[in-house]
């Protein structure tokens, strides 16, 4: 199993996701998860980031590209922030590269 298989199928069941449901929620067919979690299947890019959403993870959680620890926080910290607060946070960031 891939690292990519292996994240899915912890991640779906963290969030009390069947493979059946979360095949229903992208309308694929009932083995579709089951095949991507085995590594017989690999999502397209769209449907990598449709996974992602539904899981509530970054994509490249799901994909299995390791953070930081500095990372992690920054990014646990963000989507604690309201959406006011996320735009601020995002625009300074704007400015601070220009």
């Amino acid at each position: 199993m891939s690292d990519f298989g292996e994240n899915l199928k912890k991640l779906r069941k963290q969030k009390g996701y069947s493979q059946v449901r979360l095949a229903k929620e992208l309308h694929y067919g009932s083995t579709a998860i089951a095949n991507y979690e085995s590594g017989r299947n690999e999502p397209s890019f769209a449907v990598l980031i449709r996974l992602a959403e539904l899981l509530d993870v970054t994509v490249d959680e799901l994909i299995g590209v390791e953070e930081t620890t500095e990372e992690a926080a920054l990014l646990a910290a963000f989507k604690k922030l309201d959406e006011e607060n996320k735009k601020r946070v995002l625009d300074l960031i704007q400015a601070l590269q220009a």
